[in-house]
């Protein structure tokens, strides 16, 4: 039986290890932090997880939480032009719901879950050199956290990485409490303010397994959003947000006005430079390991893209080690496994730089988006699979896509 370390209990490092485990492998998966401490400590993050990666987790049997909360079914977006008129709406169900779990509640009891299906999980805050041990002790080990000392483990991709500095500052909580018609638990709703950033209200299923709202705001640095650097606990964000929802989008206010954290842990702030980073970690002996999920590649949220590509590179990566039987789990086939997820994985890099950034061309996407659902309802195919709005990233082929798009209408019409 082969061995398998796994670092990391997140998203990526959880799934990877389930998905092992029932395969027949021996994982041993290392976190910081007890189960419990999860469960009462805050969120790292407020993800969305978008059908495909949805149905990778419900193949693996960890969907716990299906019945009681199945996720957002609707989507509703408001975009503003610079001079602060609403300039389109786009509004429309969906074929397939999206989820928002609290990752407290969901690693929690993955974790449980792993060790009842036979992993081993060591409760041990690992560092750099801790993994000169581990890989004498495994046949491969794999690296699926990339904060604090293991962030410079894999070094950055310059080729790859696009920025240097922060795109938003980020804040956000998970709040009961929020009224009036557009709660309904069942419509992801977001704000565009060009220059000014971003506000979304989307249903989530909350830790206590009560359904509530991630409330979360993705600001430009500086700009007249960006009120939430100097917060220090989930009181100070509820108050700030709300101030932030009454200056920008007042009529907003009654929705928000009463509502409260879950919980007081409930609430992120920070700012993610994206970066893409190597895959294979040499440690000082000559070892190597492999980086997984954020430890190499990692987003900012605004499109969505970070838990869903950590679940897919999980599944990838699982199923390449069963394919690769008893052989050694050298550089190459690490770097290939990577190159392969990256065919992926550039799509996604590519669609959040559009929603950070849009480029002029995107602009007309977004009208037709507006006027045509065939565009929007491919616009919600492309957040669950980016290349497939391949078409959309540059101006040439966008311009190609639209004509076929009006054609199309036309013919129909």
């Amino acid at each position: 039986m082969r061995r398998i370390g796994i670092i990391g209990a997140g998203q990526a490092g959880l799934h990877l290890g389930i998905g092992l485990v029932d395969a027949g492998y021996a994982v041993t998966l290392y976190s910081d932090r007890t189960p419990e401490a999860i469960l009462n400590g805050k969120p790292m993050a407020l993800p969305l997880l978008f059908p495909n990666a949805l149905q990778l987790e419900r193949d693996l049997g960890i969907n716990f939480w299906d019945n009681e909360f199945p996720g957002c079914d609707r989507f509703h977006n408001e975009i503003y032009d610079p001079e602060g008129n609403l300039a389109l709406t786009l509004s429309s169900d969906l074929e397939q719901p999206w989820q928002g779990v609290d990752q407290r509640l969901k690693f929690f009891t993955w974790m449980q879950e792993f060790v009842k299906r036979g992993g081993e999980l060591v409760i041990q805050a690992m560092t750099p050199q801790d993994l000169e041990e581990c890989v004498q002790n495994y046949d491969l080990v794999v690296v699926a956290v990339g904060r604090g000392s293991f962030s410079t483990l894999f070094a950055r991709d310059a080729e790859k990485s696009k920025h240097d500095q922060p795109k938003r500052h980020l804040a956000g909580g998970l709040f009961t409490g929020l009224k009036g018609e557009a709660i309904d638990y069942r419509t992801f709703r977001v704000t565009n303010l060009p220059g000014i950033g971003e506000m979304m209200q989307v249903p989530f299923y909350a830790k206590d397994k009560i359904p509530a709202y991630a409330v979360a705001f993705e600001a430009h640095p500086g700009g007249v959003m960006d009120q939430f650097s100097q917060v220090q606990s989930g009181q100070e964000l509820l108050e700030v947000s709300k101030k932030v929802i009454q200056q920008l989008k007042p009529g907003d206010y009654e929705i928000v006005k009463d509502m409260q954290l879950v919980d007081d842990q409930a609430w992120v702030k920070g700012a993610i430079t994206p970066i893409v980073r190597q895959p294979i970690g040499h440690l000082p002996s000559g070892a190597i390991v492999m980086g997984i999920g954020d430890a190499v590649i990692l987003h900012d949220p605004l499109a969505a893209q970070g838990a869903n590509n950590a679940t897919k590179m999980a599944h990838l990566v699982k199923q390449r080690i069963i394919e690769h039987g008893n052989q050694r789990f050298d550089e190459s086939w690490m770097q290939g496994v990577f190159d392969e997820f990256w065919n992926y994985a550039q799509y996604t890099q590519t669609l959040t730089d559009c929603f950070l950034n849009p480029p002029e061309h995107m602009r007309d996407i977004m009208v037709a988006m507006a006027q045509n659902p065939e565009v929007l309802k491919d616009h919600f195919n492309g957040m669950n699979h980016p290349p497939s709005i391949a078409a959309w990233f540059d101006a040439e082929s966008s311009k190609k896509y639209l004509a076929q798009k009006k054609a199309c209408v036309g013919v129909g019409g």
